[in-house]
This record gives structure tokens, sequence and C-alpha cells, in this order.
């Protein structure tokens, strides 16, 4: 379609005027219009409408186009759902099958039924050749259907190409329309714009797109997806609306850096200074921010612009406000500041700067700046407010403010209109009354107003409280006697104001004054007679009292004293400090009371006594027989226990009242022959220990006559007082008792929580551990057993439930106070303890316990932890004994440990967290006594028990030992009367009979069961590379080769390249000999090279998930095999594959070892240097110690060597519990190993034999050790420094060897 061929009268829509009449169009709007010539008359012809009519006609074309389509869509797909079933068999063979039928029809002589048949097959043969005609035509239909919708589709594609052509041309004169040009004038040009300025051009709702288009007339199109602006018009239109458009694109958008000063002067002056830079700089957008300055434009006007701001010259000035500065210099509603803001053209801010304070910040030029702050600090001095404060009276106090402050309200309009005489303008007073008054706690009254007029209010001030104090007069008097100036309920004073008519009295008790006012001479003379004659009348007298008898002075039993005083004419209270008895009366009155009162307190002397909580009830135990109970008998006392305070109170005479006292301390606290014992039931043996109706501890006390057993309501701890040896025999006794008795424990459970349980082997597992009977109800979990047992299956059913674990280290009543003491002064211990092992440590007072909580190997770390601080602490008063887990039924024997508790007078329990024994006494010798017991008990138990450890490889015997449903290893139970016990943890299988012969023939029953599985079931490794051709097809190889030798082979999960052949004996070593077999065949033909591999270098060799060994197979081509226990690499693959494969590994093992050497070298040389400077340290430490160094039989006890153990030194404070105080050292003189006390030196060493983490191995070692004898050591006795040869030959080490027989790495 050829556009410019076509003569069109096109209007320019911009100019409303024919374009086609212009041949000589101005492009210049302000050009007057031109005339134009006079023209032939074109024919008519709308090119636009032709080709709107051409487009409907292939549109409409288009339509029916794509209805055939359709229709033959339809067509087709019915086809396809009607096309008949295609027999199985080709035409070919149907035919073929029909002959073959035939022929066997007519050439044999068949029964009539079999040719029947014949028939059959040969007619239904038949029907399917024809089925496959008729498929045949469909399939013919189908295809022709096809071509035509092909046809179609393609006289489609062709109408689509000629309308999307008629689209074009149409845009193109619709466009010549709209820009009032030819559609031969119509071009389009594209410019690049960079991403980030397409918004720039665009303008916000395309604003700048708008005006170009109007005012140009082009029309412009944005790609924001290529950075392209398309713009299409007549050539000078387009020109014009490029050069438009570079404005935008090629604008620069930069931001200028001001002061502070600078943008706040700006914002708030845009009528002067901004607005200025902004006509200077028509063609720049400048915004003024919080903190920058920002401009858009071409650059060169952008540059002028930041040349003219930056000509600005501001400063600024502060000024803090405080009080009321700021609404002197603010005005009101602001007219005084804005008004100096004007007139000097600057910017005044205020800011809050606290609650009675404000900032004014003044910016603008210097001169203006200087100007308005002068004109603020003239203001703030002529205005500014003084105060001045005076001492006053309180009697002058009391009398301006009497009346809601009538006086000083007075006094305050007097003063102020006296000063306003001569300064109208200075404002009026405030007299007000400093809160705090003086320090000699006289009140102050506080003048406030301008500076003026200050010096003239401060005298007339001082003049009004001159005239005050004329009219005052004081007298003193004692301290005691101003109450009963005062009188009861101020009667007596009120008294004397209804005498003395206006006058005010005020009475000082600190100072000892009273203080008259009254303008009438005569009324203060009157008053300070009757003063003087209350004086006379109250003289005061002295009692010494102890404070715990003042209640009993001034309560019901002093009535009859306090009425004898009475009778007297005195009356008697009690000093401020409660330490003596005010006596009032005149002297003889006063004489006759004190005699009174002194004989009363010397008859009913009160001593007193702090009672604890937990002996409370023991005072009265015993009802008529209880200790308070004979100590009145015994002494002729009076005992009163006073509960709110727990003291209890004696009365008497005073020896008989401090002797009451002691008998009562002897039997709360022990001493002459005394003893007392306490310790803690657990709270499930409480009622075994009590028994019903207490029969049990009466039995007891009838048993051992003298002593007494208490067993508080509030908690469990015991108490036996009595004679010492009855109170310990009684003790062993309560144990026993306490130790066999069995408890009931009910657990609640949710629903879920039961079908869990009833699901698993939990219970019968945490059952067997622990020796407790648990029952699952429905409700609640049923632990019974003795109380140490039930107390670890339901810490066990806890941490199963809920995840938290709880266990305990009980201790001896004294042993948890000293602790108690000790956590409750310095709290760290535990504190850091918590925070290494992520458990909870607290202390349990009811249980006399250390409780610890948290996941379980987090409480057993713990447990580790507080043990090595109690051994510390407690020293030898703590023990334990280790054991196997396998002794934990026989070691845990209730009875046995009871037994052996009686004997020593310990207190044995297993804890089975630590596995150990621990043993507790306040007596070390009984505690080392218990140890040798146990022992002893603990080898008579391992002679009765038998473990069987198996290897890792060998966790597979475990199941056939157990047997289906534990059916094998009951059997053996039966069978030899042992027991069997299995730590899958552990793969350990423990035996445990009565004798030593029954469990001797249990192992061998178990053994020989253990070698026929073996013999029953073997492994066998092969090439990992091997394994599919191994397994073959589906598995077809493995399946022949255990169908062959009538075994069951089958790949092992956990270890993918071995295989498990199990079946009877002969046909397993069968098998295994055509696996070998099969190997060695099998590597003949792959070839491979193998090579020797170190532990650590096969994970680097794998790779992360064996990433690095599958690019080695997919680089070479070769299989790659690592044999982990061989420790051996096989390659397999032709020859050139497996060179370049055993390069590429032998790359990987260079490197590392390259590493490994930089590694050893850096350590050497950081070796070398430590060692270096502890020799020098050393030998300047020693020169200072030698003359301090402890005498041999002062040396510190050899701490055993505690291998393996954690480093837990940041467990515990610097200074351990224990290490004395001493002054200050300097730090090269100091030795731990010699200096501070034997505790001291014990935990430093303690502390050396714990270093043996990876990180440190090596560092301690035996003494024996340190000097070898081949000479390769050498040994400076004065110095204790060893030199040691290395084992390369390289190089020495050095030691220190300390004073308890150990080598330390320097």
């Amino acid at each position: 379609i050829i556009i410019t061929s076509l003569p069109l009268p096109i209007y320019c829509h911009s100019r409303r005027r024919p374009i086609s009449s212009c041949p000589t169009m101005s492009t210049d709007e302000d050009d007057p219009p031109s005339t134009p010539p006079a023209a032939e008359p074109q024919p008519s012809f709308d090119l636009g409408a032709k080709l709107a009519q051409r487009l409907h006609e292939h549109t409409a074309n288009r339509d029916r186009t794509q209805r055939r389509i359709n229709q033959e869509t339809s067509q087709l797909q019915h086809l396809f759902k009607t096309t008949p079933k295609r027999p199985k068999e080709t035409k070919a063979l149907l035919q073929q099958k029909a002959k073959k039928l035939e022929r066997d029809r007519t050439t044999r002589s068949l029964p009539l039924s079999q040719e029947k048949a014949i028939i059959r097959q040969i007619e239904t043969t038949q029907k399917q050749i024809r089925q496959l005609g008729q498929v045949e035509q469909h399939q013919q239909l189908i295809r022709r259907k096809n071509a035509e919708i092909e046809g179609s589709r393609e006289a489609l594609r062709v109408v689509n190409i000629t309308i999307s052509e008629i689209e074009i041309a149409l845009s193109k004169v619709e466009l010549g329309k709209k820009l009032g040009c030819l559609p031969s004038e119509v071009i389009s040009r594209e410019i690049d714009c960079p991403m980030n300025r397409l918004a720039w051009v665009i303008g916000k709702d395309g604003r700048n797109i708008k005006d170009i288009e109007e005012n140009v007339g082009v029309h412009i199109e944005v790609d924001k997806i290529r950075g392209k602006v398309r713009v299409r018009g007549s050539e000078s239109a387009a020109s014009e609306a490029i050069v438009r458009l570079e404005n935008y694109t090629k604008a620069v958008d930069e931001e200028v850096r001001a002061s502070s000063d600078v943008i706040a002067y700006l914002l708030t002056q845009q009528s002067a200074v901004l607005i200025k830079i902004k006509c200077d700089n028509p063609g720049v957008k400048i915004d003024v921010l919080s903190k920058v300055i920002t401009m858009r434009g071409h650059p060169d006007k952008v540059e002028k612009a930041k040349n003219d701001i930056g000509q600005v010259q501001i400063v600024s000035q502060s000024r803090l406000l405080v009080g009321k500065e700021l609404s002197l210099v603010v005005g009101k509603t602001g007219g005084a500041i804005h008004s100096m803001s004007e007139k000097h053209g600057v910017v005044m801010d205020v800011s809050k700067d606290g609650a009675d304070k404000s900032n004014l910040r003044i910016i603008g030029p210097s001169e203006n700046v200087d100007a308005a702050m002068a004109e603020v600090d003239k203001l703030l001095f002529e205005n500014e407010e003084l105060e001045e404060s005076f001492v006053v009276d309180a009697l002058m106090k009391s009398e301006l403010l009497n009346k809601s402050g009538a006086g000083i309200k007075v006094f305050e309009r007097s003063l102020s209109s006296a000063l306003a005489v001569g300064h109208p303008e200075a404002g009026g007073v405030l007299l007000v009354f400093d809160r705090g008054g003086s320090k000699e706690g006289s009140p102050k009254l506080i003048l406030k107003c301008s500076r003026c007029i200050m010096e003239r209010g401060k005298s007339l001030v001082a003049k009004k409280i001159d005239e005050f104090q004329s009219n005052v007069i004081s007298i003193d008097v004692s301290e005691e006697m101003i109450p009963a100036i005062i009188g009861k309920g101020g009667a007596t004073i009120n008294e004397l104001k209804k005498e003395g008519a206006g006058a005010s009295i005020e009475t000082d008790a600190r100072m000892g004054v009273i203080k008259v006012y009254s303008s009438d001479v005569t009324t203060r003379d009157t008053i300070r007679q009757k003063v003087e004659q209350i004086i006379a009348q109250n003289q005061v007298g002295y009692v010494p009292i102890e404070k715990a008898s003042i209640g009993f002075v001034l309560g019901e039993p002093g009535k009859d004293v306090r009425k004898a005083c009475a009778d007297i004419g005195c009356t008697f209270n009690v000093n401020n400090d409660d330490t003596k008895l005010v006596i009032k009366g005149t002297n003889e009155q006063i004489e006759q009371a004190s005699e009174l009162l002194k004989d009363f307190l010397a008859r009913n002397f009160i001593a007193e006594m702090d009672i604890g909580a937990d002996d409370v009830s023991l005072l009265f135990m015993g009802g008529s027989d209880s200790i308070l109970q004979k100590v009145e008998a015994k002494h002729d006392v009076k005992a009163t226990f006073r509960k709110a305070i727990n003291v209890l109170q004696v009365r008497g005479e005073a020896d008989k009242s401090f002797a009451a006292l002691e008998d009562v301390k002897q039997f709360l606290n022990g001493g002459d022959g005394m003893a007392i014992c306490k310790f803690k039931v657990p709270e499930e043996a409480i009622g075994s220990v009590i028994g019903k109706g207490g029969s049990n501890i009466a039995k007891l006390e009838t048993e051992f006559q003298g002593v007494l057993i208490h067993v508080p309501r509030d908690n469990n701890i015991i108490s036996i007082r009595g004679p010492e040896d009855l109170v310990k025999q009684c003790r062993i006794r309560l144990i026993i008792t306490i130790a066999t008795s069995r408890v009931n424990e009910n657990i609640d459970i949710s629903p879920e929580q039961h079908e869990e349980l009833s699901n698993s082997d939990v219970i019968k597992r945490i059952s067997r551990f622990t020796n407790a009977q648990i029952s699952l109800n429905g409700t609640s979990i049923k632990v019974r057993g003795i109380s140490a047992d039930v107390r670890d299956a339901k810490a066990n059913i806890s941490e199963h439930l809920t995840g938290v674990y709880h266990g305990y280290i009980d201790l001896e009543g004294s042993q948890f106070s000293r602790l108690k003491n000790t956590i409750t002064k310095d709290p760290s211990h535990f504190q850091r303890i918590g925070a290494s092992t992520g458990a909870d440590v607290s202390l349990d007072d009811s249980d006399c316990a250390i409780h610890i909580s948290g996941k379980k190997s987090n409480v057993k770390e713990a447990k580790t932890s507080v043990m090595e601080f109690l051994n510390f602490m407690l020293s030898s008063e703590l023990q334990t004994v280790k054991i196997h887990r396998s002794l934990f039924k026989s070691m845990g024997n209730p009875g046995r440990l009871a037994q052996i508790a009686s004997e020593t007078g310990a207190s044995i329990s297993l804890d089975r967290d630590m596995n150990s024994v621990l043993i507790r006494s306040d007596d070390s010798n009984d505690c080392d006594k218990a140890v040798e017991l146990v022992n002893s008990m603990m080898v008579e138990c391992q002679k009765l028990n038998a473990v069987i450890r198996l290897d890792t490889s060998d966790t597979w015997l475990l199941p056939i030992i157990v047997g289906k449903g534990g059916s094998s290893i009951q059997q053996l139970q039966k069978e030899t009367e042992c027991s069997f016990d299995i730590f899958k943890d552990e793969n350990t299988v423990v035996i445990t009979a009565e004798s030593e012969e029954v469990v001797q023939a249990g192992k061998e029953a178990l053994e020989k069961i253990i070698e026929q599985a073996r013999s029953e079931c073997i492994f066998v490794e092969l090439p990992e590379s091997s394994m599919s051709n191994f397994i073959g097809k589906g598995g077809a190889g493995i399946k022949e080769l255990s169908a062959d030798n009538d075994v069951q082979i089958e790949r092992t999960r956990k270890h993918p390249s071995t295989i498990k052949i199990a079946g009877k004996e002969h046909c397993v070593a069968k098998a295994q000999e055509a696996v070998l077999s099969w190997i060695k065949e099998w590597e003949a033909r792959h070839t491979g090279t193998t090579i020797n591999l170190e532990e650590q270098l096969i994970p680097l060799i794998l790779g992360k998930g064996g990433e690095t060994v599958r690019s080695i197979e997919k680089e070479t081509g070769c299989k790659v095999d690592v044999n982990r226990k061989t420790l051996t690499l096989t390659v397999r693959g032709s020859d050139t594959a497996r060179e370049e494969a055993i390069n590429k590994v032998q790359v990987i093992i260079d490197e590392e070892e390259a590493k490994a050497a930089e590694r050893a070298a850096a350590k050497a040389k950081l070796r070398q240097e430590q060692a270096e400077s502890a020799m020098t340290k050393a030998k300047s430490g020693n020169e200072t110690n030698n003359a301090t160094a402890p005498k041999p039989e002062q040396r510190p006890k050899e701490i055993p060597d505690m291998g393996g153990t954690k480093d837990r030194s940041g467990e515990f404070p610097k200074r351990p519990v224990g290490m004395a105080e001493e002054e200050e050292e300097e730090e090269d003189n100091f030795n731990p190993a010699i200096h501070g006390t034997e505790e001291g030196r014990q935990l430093y060493q303690w502390l050396l034999t714990g270093k043996v983490g990876d990180a440190i191995v090596g560092i301690v070692e035996p003494d024996s050790d340190s000097e070898s004898s081949d000479g390769s050591s050498e040994v400076n006795d004065d110095e204790k420094i060893i030199i040691k040869k290395n084992e390369d030959g390289e190089g020495s080490t050095y030691y220190y060897q300390t004073e308890s027989g150990f080598s330390v790495r320097l």
C-alpha cells in the first residue's frame, strides 16, 4: 500500500489549518500565516475510509475461515472418537492364519466338533480382516480432514498477514491526520534514555510527555524495557521534540551538602534568598530537604545554581532559656519572637531541652544574628527574676499561713504596693515558704521579684521579720517535759492558748524549747508563768529497762505496778530509744515510784532466744512433759513463745531465766553428752517411718529410752534427740526402715500419652533399668518400689513425656546448711555450672538436696560438675564409688546398702546418672569405712556377673539373642536360671545369677548361641563398583546365587558394599566360596590399581556427599572404590584412565600433606616460643620461691590422674572456696603449687591433672614418662626444668616438674 502517492487533504490539528494547502508551512508559531495560493480542486478520495473498508472485508473473511476451521476440527474430533478398534495382528498375519486354518480343515480328517471350532476361528479371522479394512477407510477420512484443516489454516495465516499490513497502513494514515501532516511526511526517530531517567522523561501522570506532544505536534512512545523513546511526526516536529526530550535524558541529579544552618535558613526564608536563587536558575529544579539540597537540570545550569547556593553565608548562635525566659522571648502568641525575626531578618527557633529548659537558636547572616542575640540578652536581663531566702521562726510561718495563708497574702500585697512606687514596670512580688527548710530545720521564706526591686524588697522583709521576733519569748525545758506541757490530746496547751487569747505557742521537743508569740506583753508573761508552774509539777526521773520487758510493764502483767505509781501521783512511759522508763511527778513521788519499778523489774526479768522455724514444734512436743514445762518447773520461771516473731521469752529472776534458756539451747542444739541428728525422709516413706497413729515412732522411743523423735508437719526433716550412743543406734534403725520400705506413686497422663506409651517399650525399659514396678492405667502410671528406685523411674518417665529430666544429689542436713550458706553468699558457683551445661541447678530446702533439671545428658554433665565442686568443698565427707551399669541391680540392693549404712553411720545411695554409689556423712571416718565396705560388696557382685561385649559390627547378633518377642532370651533364662540384661547402647549382654557356677554356665550357653549365629550368618564385602553386576538385572544374579546354595543373600543398608549370607552352616560356607570366586573373576575382568590411604585423607578424597570422587570418575571414566576398613583406594578402568585418576587423587593427598606440614611448623614455632618464655619465668620464679618452699611433710597430697576429664576450670571462681586470702604479691613471685592453703594447692594440682582435652593433649603426663631410660632427657634439679628430646630427633620439649609428681609442658 503506497501511502505517499495519494493526495490527501490532511489537517494540522495544532495549527487548525490544512497542511496540504500550505506548501510552504512555517514552523515558527510567531510567523504570520501565509496566504495559500489558489489550487486545482482535488478529487475527493478518503484513503483512511478505503483502508478501513478493506480491513472490514478481510476481518470478515478471517472470521469465516476461523469458523470453517472450528467446524472441520469438530468433525475431526468426531472421527477420532468413532475410530473402530484395530485388531492386534496385521492383515497379512490374519490372511496367513486364515489360510493355515482352512488348510488344516481340508487336509486333515477331524472330528465334527474340532472342524466346527476351526470354522469359527476362520470366521473370526475373516471378521478381523474386514475390521482392518474399515479401520483403513476411517484413517483415510481422518487424513483428508487433516489436509482440509491445514489448508484452511494456511488461508487464515495469509488473511492475518494482510490484516496486519492494512492495520499498519491505517495507523500511519490516522497518525498523519492526528499530527496534521501527510502520511509520507511522518517519520520515526528513536533515542536512548537511561533507565533511571525514564521517570523524569514521563513525568508525573505522563505530564512531560503530554506537554511535548501538545506543544510540538508529535506522538511519543516510551519503551521501558529497552530504555528507548520513539518520536513519530514530521521531521521538524520530531527534531524539536528530541531536543526537548534530551533536556530530560541528559539532565543530572545532584545533591549539595549544606550545613544545618543554611538548610534551616533556606527552608524558613523562601520568600527571600531561596526564591531569588530559583528565579536566577529557571532551568534547574531546586528542592531543599532536611539534610541536603537536591538539584536537577542541565549540568551547566546545575553548576551555576550550586555556586549561587555556595555564596550564601549563614551562621548560628544558641542560648539556653530557663523558666519564664521562654515566655519573655516568645511573647504572647509568639508576637515577640516573630517581631525580632522579621526585624533582623533571621530564623529564631526554640526547642525544649527538659521540663523547665528550652534552647533558643538564631540563624542568619552574622551581623543580623549578633543584633538579634543582643536584643534577646537585653530583654532577659531587664526582666530577670531573682529570689532571696530568709530563715524565719516556725511561729512566724504558722502566723503567716494561718487561715489559709491570709497573713502571707496580706504581707505580699503590702510589699508589692510599696515596691511598685518608682518601678511600675517591675511587676509584683511572690512570697512562698521553702518546703525543705534550712539545714537547721527552721522554715525558709522565699522572696521572688525582678532585679530592679530586689534590694528594697529584702530590706522590707527583714524589717517585718525583726518586728515579729520582738514579740516572741523562748522558754527552755527538758525533752521529757514537752508531753506534760502539751497534755493528753493537746488539752493543756490548748488551755494555755485560751487564757492567752491571740497568742501562738510552738513546742520543739528536739531542741527542748517552748516559744510564745503575742503582740501583748501581759499575755506573754501570763503564759510564761503557767508553763513554769507545769514544769514544777512534772519533774522527771529514770529507771533503766530491757526492751523485752517494755511490753510486760505496759501490758496486763504490769497493771498493779502502774496502779501503785498512780496512787503515789506519778505517771511513767518509755523514752524514744526504748532504754529507760521516764517517771513524771514531784521529786518525792519520783523516788517512791522508782523503788516500786526497780523491784518489779528485778522479779520479772525477761530473757529472749530466737527459735528456728523447724524447731518451733519441738518446744511443745510431749504436752505436759515438754521442754517448756520442764524448765518452768525446774527454774521457777515462766516461758512464753511469741509466734509472730519466732522468739522464746523466759520471765523470772535474771540468773534463773538465763539458766532456763541454756537448758532449751541444749535440748535444741545438743551438747554435754546430748546429741541431735537430722536427716531427710523421702515423702513417700514418711508413712512407714511414723507408722499408724505414730506407732513406729512410739516403739522406737520406748526401745531407746531417753530419745525423742520428731517429724514436723511442714517438711520431711526428721530429728532425733537424746544420748549420743542411743541417737546413733536409732538413726541406723530408721535408715534401714526407710531404705527397705516400698512406696507407691501415681503420675497423671493424658489419653494421647497413654496411647503412645501403650505402643512402645518405654515402660518396660524403665522398669528393668530402675528395678521399679510400673503399670499403665487408663489415666495414670503407677510406680511401686523402694523410694530411690521410684524417684529414678519418675524422672525417666518425666523425661520421656516432657523432655525434662530431674536429678538429685542428697546431702546431710549439716552439709546442706553449709552449702546453702556458700551459695547464698556466692551464687556464681551454680550459675557457671548451669551456663556451661545447659541444666538448671538449684537447692531443694524441703529435701536437703541439690535439684538439677533439663535434658538428661545435660543433667548428667551438671551432676559431674556439681560433684567436683562438692568433693572440694566437703572434702572427704562426700565420696563416690564408680560402678558399671551391669551392677545396678545387685549394687542397688536396699537391704545391703542400709546394712552398710547402719554399720558405718554414713548415708549410702545409688546414683544411676553418675554410675556411682554416693556415700555421705558428717564424719569422714564413717565415709572411709563405708567406701571399703561398698568396694567389698562390689567385688562380690562382680563375681556374680559376667559381661559379654560385642563389637560394633556384631550388633546384628542382639536381635538373634533376644528372639522374636523375647522368646529366645526367655528360653535361655529358663534353661540356665540366669538373668540376661542387654544394653544396646554399649553392645553389652550382662549375665547375673546367684552363684559363680550358674553365671559361668549361662555365659557358655550364650557364647554357644553367638557362635552358632556367626556360623549361620556371615558378611562379605564386595568392591562397590561391582555391586550392580553382582545383583544383576532385577536381582537375577543374587537370586540365582541364593537358590543354588539354599541361602538368603541380601545387601546391608548401613554398608552398601557389604552383603549378608544367612542359612545353614554348610550352605553358608558354600555360598561364601561362590561369592569369593565371583569377586575374584570380576576383579580379573576389571583390572584395578590399589593404593593405601591414611584415615584422615578419606573425607578429602570423597568430598562433600561424595562430590570429589564422583568428579574424578566422570572426568576419567574410571570406577573408584574407597574401603574405610582396609584404608585402601582402588581404581578400575583402562591403563591410561587409571593413571589419570591416581594422579588426581595424589594431587589431593600432596596438597593436604603440604598443609599439614605448614600447620606442624607453625605449631612447633609457637611451642618453642612458649617454652622459651616459660623457662625465663620459671627460672626467675624459682629463685624467689626457694626460700619459701614447703617442708617435705607439708607437700600436698598427690592427686590421681583424671585422664579424659573435661576442662572445667571456667566453672569455678578464680579464688576457690577454701583458698586463704593473702596479701597481694608480685605476679612473678606467686606459685600456686607452693603458696596458699593446703586446699588451694590441692585444687591447683587437680586443675593440672584435669586439663587433657583435645586442644591440650600431652600437656600433662606422669613423672615416669618425663625421664626416659635412654638418656633422651635432662633434668635440672635446682630449677625443676626437664628438657626432653622429641621422638623425631629434631628439637626438644621443656617441662616444669610440679610438687605433686607431674610434668607440665612449657
